[in-house]
């Protein structure tokens, strides 16, 4: 196993603190090489199986917050996810990276719970049960969620191979099951896990399955199922009585860092930033890469994303302008084209230069205040209790940009019928809740650009994206677009795992 390094960044300054445990540099599912004979050895094989890959720099370029950038650094892996074509190398930052981490992830879950049967039930052991049940259900969740079909679909759509045990064989055939069993099993180990799972024994509880965490998750996992009193009744919790107070507080943002927006990663990602739930720690050159890559953030994206959405029919309010706000930065020459939000730290433990440097360690938010609050605003609506939704929605523009839009609440509920054709999820909308659902995902889009989560959103309201390019490896992405799955990786097509269909032929390169 690779050194696990975590970052910890407060307020003004950032400290670096790694551990290294000799007994994870061996493979968790062998009981012959390694003992694991503690609790906290279990402790440590858990804090391993936290994802140390990144998803973000293969699924942000397959949205529609990028272009391309004049002058921007080509690269192979930032151009195929840009035009949705299939890649499956391996490197930092690309999918199999990944999945693989993901799949290494679970085995360590898997062997701490068959480790964690042989002690007694105490207090502790029941917490580390469910952090390893709460780390099962997120990573199959992260799974099934890029590599299968929205969960919604057909009855037969194939989903992902759900790991229960650890492998004491080094060939092992799996099966895919169906996007629903996945879910099922997923919610079986997250309720498991959110039932277990204590803060009490972390030292730094913003790097784990903390509860709060555990909560936000569920919260996410029942808006993709659909299943709205759940999600209201997981962010509650999660929220308490005034969740503007929690918020990631952009217009403070905007005041402390006036000129020094390079400096956001530092507040972003500060573990005493109210905000943020779960964070983890990944090898990744990701904060190299957002600034200069070709296919990014542009001058045109951000403008369209941050100055040109608001409420509809609201006047004033109809376009806000939010870019000052965001704090954006100007990619450096040679780059003309390029904005960017400074989200992403970075800490190295070697000399990392070449042209494919490792030892590169960037912070990533997995869940936070801000997605609770806009996952129960949409619950509300699909409730039609449209005036609790409004209200989350006031409590949301105060918190984080410090004013309240002056707009009778009728006008939160009307929109252009037209939109019944951009927004298609597996569930029905009546136009009231179309109206909510379009204003809450355009805010939802804002807050986690350039982290990848937009994707999820454009899976599961079914929506089409088209870019400007000329290029002939260009086809649009259709809202059914095929594409929108990733293909399973080669090497377990060729293991026996079925491949995703791929129903356009699109050039090779």
């Amino acid at each position: 196993m690779k050194t696990k390094i975590y970052l910890l960044l407060f307020a003004a300054a950032a400290f670096l603190f790694s551990s290294c445990n000799d007994y994870l540099d061996k493979s968790p599912d062998s009981e012959l090489d390694v003992e694991i004979d503690t609790e906290e050895k279990i402790a440590e094989l858990l804090t391993g199986a936290y994802p140390e890959a990144s998803y973000i720099p293969f699924l942000e370029p397959r949205t529609d917050n990028v272009a391309e950038r004049v002058n921007g650094i080509h690269s192979r892996l930032n151009e195929a996810m840009y035009f949705w074509e299939d890649y499956d190398q391996e490197d930092l930052d690309t999918p199999l990276n990944y999945w693989n981490s993901c799949y290494k992830g679970i085995a360590q879950a898997n062997k701490a719970l068959e480790l964690l049967s042989r002690y007694p039930k105490t207090d502790r052991v029941k917490a580390l049960y469910g952090e390893a049940f709460l780390l099962r259900a997120y990573l199959h969740f992260m799974l099934v969620n890029i590599w299968a079909e929205p969960y919604g679909g057909k009855a037969t759509d194939m989903g992902i191979p759900y790991i229960t045990k650890p492998e004491k064989h080094a060939l092992v055939d799996y099966e895919r099951g169906t996007v629903s069993e996945v879910y099922d099993q997923i919610e079986k180990d997250l309720r498991l896990g959110i039932s277990l799972v204590s803060d009490k024994y972390y030292k730094h509880p913003k790097f784990h399955f903390n509860k709060k965490a555990a909560y936000a998750f569920a919260s996410r996992f029942y808006l993709m199922k659909g299943d709205w009193k759940s999600v209201i009744a997981y962010s509650d919790y999660v929220l308490g009585g005034d969740p503007k107070q929690l918020l990631r507080p952009w217009r403070q943002y905007a005041n402390e860092l006036e000129f020094n927006h390079k400096n956001l990663f530092r507040r972003y990602n500060a573990a005493d930033e109210p905000a943020n739930l779960l964070m983890t720690t990944t090898e990744s050159r990701l904060a190299r890469t957002i600034p200069t890559e070709k296919y990014g953030s542009t001058f045109g994206t951000v403008d369209k994303v941050f100055a040109q959405t608001g409420i509809e029919g609201a006047r004033d309010y109809e376009k806000m302008n939010f870019i000052g706000t965001y704090i954006f930065t100007s990619s450096a020459a040679p780059v003309t084209t390029g904005r960017y939000l400074a989200k992403f730290d970075e800490l190295s433990n070697v000399e990392s230069t070449g042209s494919k440097p490792r030892g590169l360690y960037v912070t990533n938010v997995l869940f936070s205040i801000d997605e609770v609050l806009l996952n129960r605003m949409e619950a509300y609506a699909m409730l039609k209790e449209y005036n609790r939704a409004i209200d989350d929605y006031l409590q949301y523009m105060q918190g984080k940009f410090g004013f309240l839009p002056s707009v009778e609440r009728s006008v939160y509920t009307s929109t252009n019928s037209g939109n019944y054709n951009i927004y298609t999820p597996f569930y029905g909308l009546t136009l009231k809740q179309l109206a909510m659902v379009k204003l809450f995902l355009d805010f939802r889009r804002k807050e986690f650009y350039q982290e990848g989560l937009r994707w999820f959103d454009i899976r599961r309201f079914h929506l089409a994206v088209k870019r400007s390019s000329k290029s002939s490896y260009y086809f649009p992405l259709e809202k059914d677009d095929p594409r929108k799955v990733l293909q399973i990786p080669a090497e377990a097509i060729q293991r026996g795992l079925a491949p995703n269909p791929r129903e356009r032929n699109e050039p090779v390169r």
